[in-house]
């Protein structure tokens, strides 16, 4: 009696593999498409300056930062943190694109507030995007300015409106009642006295703005 040959159903051994082999490349494209791109900071600087109040006598040291995202002009938040904690600050700002994959942040000014200076130190800087990608960077910044007032400092007398013992050369921008911009002088007289139209001025000297208003 002759044999019949028995036939091997390979069939849905191949359906199964085909399978396996879709779904491993489904889970490498869902896995590429969900990787997140870093951010690339570069060009972080950071300004110091300080700002006195000429009627008051009081200062406030102010803290501005900028910095360039790559391939990034979408808004972002800015967390600066002091190295203890103590201090910390929250800004969203808007990038300004500098060049096709750059674009500009600023931040700031930042202030502790009038008569408070920045501590020294190390300062932790955090950027998140809108996907929630996260790059921190640090600055630090040394003795507060704070302590680099001149012993004379300019002299404003209310009655005549006169502004003097100014250092020169100095930048002086001057502002009417409503706070619009007027003018800006360059002085290389020691001395300024207010015309009709002006309300406020900021005289600008060294890192240091003197403000004084009527």
């Amino acid at each position: 009696m002759r044999s019949t040959p028995m036939r091997i159903q390979l069939h849905h051994t191949w359906l199964h593999k085909k399978s396996s082999v879709f779904l491993l490349l489904l889970c490498i494209l869902l896995l590429a498409s969900c990787r997140k791109e870093e951010i690339v900071v570069v060009n972080l600087e950071h300004e110091r300056s300080l700002v006195f109040d000429l009627e008051t006598g009081l200062g406030s040291e102010h803290l501005s930062l900028s910095f360039d995202l790559l391939g990034e002009e979408r808004p972002v938040q800015v967390r600066l943190s002091s190295s203890n904690e103590v201090s910390s600050w929250i800004v969203d700002t808007s990038g300004e694109r500098t060049s096709p994959d750059t674009a500009r942040y600023r931040v700031g000014p930042l202030t502790m507030g009038e008569g408070i200076p920045f501590s020294p130190g190390v300062y932790e800087i955090t950027i998140i995007n809108e996907e929630g990608i996260i790059r921190s960077e640090q600055i630090e910044l040394p003795t507060s300015m704070m302590e680099k007032i001149p012993e004379q400092i300019p002299h404003y007398d209310e009655e005549s409106g006169r502004l003097s013992s100014i250092p020169v050369p100095s930048q002086l921008n001057r502002y009417d009642e409503t706070g619009r911009f007027l003018s800006t002088l360059s002085l290389d007289e020691d001395s300024y006295t207010m015309r009709e139209e002006d309300f406020s001025l900021a005289l600008i000297t060294d890192n240091i703005t003197y403000l004084v208003q009527r």
